[in-house]
């Protein structure tokens, strides 16, 4: 960034052009990742109801080893749902603070831009008194 005249107001367009680009493919990635998190929800969802009826049927079967067993995969499964859970939720969090640093850098630049413009016309005014 930075430079005079018209690159300053050519390069704060392409930054401007460069944030709508970033807030676009963040809103893609938000996308995906609110669509993976509802996968693994329905995912863990599935093999939980899918364990609860083997667990009735070892159960009923009073087999209380193979119930106990199924007991601790359901445990894996619901641990593993918290820890991509957890996952998603960090990558989240990234791509929502590289998003507010993109608007900052943007707002300063424009800030600058502004303040050049203005010492410009200052200058002009002096030099013409």
């Amino acid at each position: 960034y930075g430079g005079s005249g018209t690159f300053s107001c050519f390069s704060l367009a392409m930054a401007e052009q460069c944030l709508r680009g970033e807030e676009l493919r963040a809103r893609h990635q938000a996308a995906l990742l609110k669509l993976r998190k509802k996968a693994l929800r329905e995912k863990a969802r599935a093999e939980l109801a899918w364990l609860g009826h083997q667990k009735r049927c070892l159960e009923n079967l009073q087999d209380n080893k193979g119930a106990s067993a199924l007991a601790v995969k359901q445990h894996k499964i619901l641990t593993e749902l918290k820890k991509e859970q957890a996952e998603i939720q960090h990558l989240q969090n990234i791509y929502r603070a590289a998003h507010q640093e993109r608007k900052l850098l943007l707002k300063q630049q424009r800030e600058i831009l502004t303040m050049r413009h203005s010492t410009a016309q200052l200058q002009k005014k002096l030099h013409n008194l």
